[in-house]
């Protein structure tokens, strides 16, 4: 299996649904740190104080998830809402899903950096793109 997610910071919102045990497993055998809040106020306080590569969160949160996922966006912390692994499920199916949500992250951060190093290379090659990030594009075909 890939280290793809070696020195990682990963958090882990527990809530009703996600059991974090199998999760922190994948995330570790992966190469990340998986770092856990067992309700949303910890989840808070942990963003406030640490930066994190990516977070899951428990869709079991419900409303209080989408305040979560507004708070990791401002900081550009890519996440991933789950309500799997269950503590009803057999420990395989708990590692199976935990390996599905750890790929999942993989996958999103690496299209982040693999974007990143791009508008890099374009900002070195191209100085005048540097100023256009903050730019909105018009479509004169709607005026």
């Amino acid at each position: 299996m890939r280290n793809n997610l070696s020195g990682k910071k990963i958090l882990v919102v527990k809530g009703s649904l996600l059991v974090p045990f199998a999760l922190e497993v994948a995330l570790t055998e992966r190469g990340a740190r998986a770092v856990t809040a067992t309700n949303i106020i910890s989840a808070f306080s942990l963003i406030e104080r640490e930066t994190f590569d990516a977070a899951v969160i428990d869709k079991g949160l419900h409303n209080e998830a989408f305040d979560l996922c507004a708070e990791l966006k401002t900081f550009d912390v890519p996440y991933i809402l789950a309500n799997a692994p269950h503590e009803l499920q057999g420990p395989a199916a708990q590692m199976s899903a935990a390996c599905g949500i750890v790929t999942e992250i993989a996958e999103r951060l690496q299209t982040r950096e693999r974007a990143q190093s791009e508008a890099s290379a374009a900002t070195a090659r191209y100085p005048a793109v540097k100023g256009m990030a903050s730019m909105g594009v018009i479509d004169p075909a709607r005026f």
